[in-house]
C-alpha cells in the first residue's frame, strides 16, 4: 500500500506539474530568462526498496540507456544527478557518463529520501543524518566517476532552509526545476513531449529521469523533445553552462 502511495503521488506530481515544494535562498530553478538555452536533466534515482526490487528480479532495470543514446546521436549536453547508491549499482554506466565530454555528474543525495517531510511518499531521515546523506552521496559518486560534484538537486525538491545551508555548507550549490517532464509512470512518450514543450521557457530547467524502471518511456520522448526545442531555436546546454558558472 505504501509503494502504491508513493507511485500515485510521483504520478500525479508530475501529471500536474508540480513545482519543488522548497522556496528558500540561493536555490536555483532557471537560468536567466534572457538566455535562449535550456538545460535538460536527469535524476538517476535509487532508494533500498528499489535495489531490493533488482535483487529479487521484480524490475528489469533501473537504467534506461535510450535516455543516453538519444542524447549522444544528437550531440546534447545533458545535466544528470546520481544518488550514491545508483552510482555504486550501475557503476559501469555511471563512469561512461562521467567520461562523455557533454555530460555533466551532480549529486542527488545517498539513497533518495526525503529532507522534508511530507514529500511524495519519500522516507525521512533524521535531522543528524541530513549532512552525511549528502556527504555520503558525494563519495560514493567520487568513488565511482572519479568526478566531484558541485549542484546538489534534493529528491522531490522537498528541503528546509537549513537543508539547503546544510549542502552549501558542503561546497555545493542547490539546484531544481521549473519544468517538470511529467515521466515517471507516464507509458505515453508523447504526453511527455507535450509537458515540456508546454512549459519550457528560456532559461529552463527540465527535470527528466534515466532510471527507467518508474520512468519508462523517457527514453522514447526524448528525440522529438531534443528536435522541438531546437526547432524553437533553443540551445540545450548544462546546468553550468546555463547558469554560467
Amino acid at each position: 500500500m505504501r509503494r502504491l502511495g508513493l507511485l500515485l503521488a510521483f504520478l500525479l506530481s508530475s501529471a500536474h506539474g508540480l513545482k519543488p515544494s522548497l522556496d528558500a535562498r540561493g536555490v536555483v530553478t532557471h537560468g536567466p530568462r534572457t538566455l535562449r538555452a535550456v538545460a535538460l536533466t536527469f535524476d538517476a534515482d535509487m532508494t533500498p526498496g528499489m535495489e531490493a526490487e533488482l535483487r529479487r528480479g521484480q524490475v528489469r532495470s533501473f537504467y534506461d540507456a535510450g535516455v543516453v543514446q538519444a542524447l549522444e546521436n544528437t550531440h546534447t549536453p545533458a545535466t544528470f544527478f546520481l544518488t550514491g547508491m545508483w552510482a555504486q549499482v550501475y557503476a559501469q554506466q555511471a563512469r561512461a557518463l562521467a567520461q562523455s565530454p557533454e555530460f555533466e555528474i551532480e549529486n542527488h543525495s545517498y539513497d533518495h529520501p526525503g529532507f522534508s517531510q511530507p514529500c511524495y511518499g519519500l522516507k525521512p531521515v533524521s535531522q543528524t543524518r541530513k549532512a552525511a546523506e549528502i556527504e555520503r552521496a558525494q563519495h560514493a559518486i567520487e568513488a565511482v566517476t572519479g568526478v566531484t560534484p558541485r549542484y546538489f538537486c534534493f529528491p522531490g525538491g522537498c528541503a528546509a532552509e537549513a537543508d539547503v545551508q546544510l549542502a552549501e555548507a558542503q561546497g555545493l550549490q542547490v539546484v531544481h526545476w521549473d519544468v517538470v517532464g511529467g515521466d515517471v509512470n507516464q507509458p505515453d512518450p508523447e504526453r511527455i513531449t507535450r509537458q515540456v514543450l508546454e512549459r519550457v521557457r528560456p532559461g529552463s530547467i527540465v527535470v527528466l529521469h534515466v532510471s527507467g524502471g518508474h520512468a519508462p518511456a523517457t527514453g522514447q520522448a526524448l528525440p522529438a523533445i531534443i528536435a522541438s526545442l531546437k526547432a524553437r531555436g533553443y540551445t540545450l546546454v548544462t546546468v553550468q553552462h546555463l547558469l554560467g558558472h
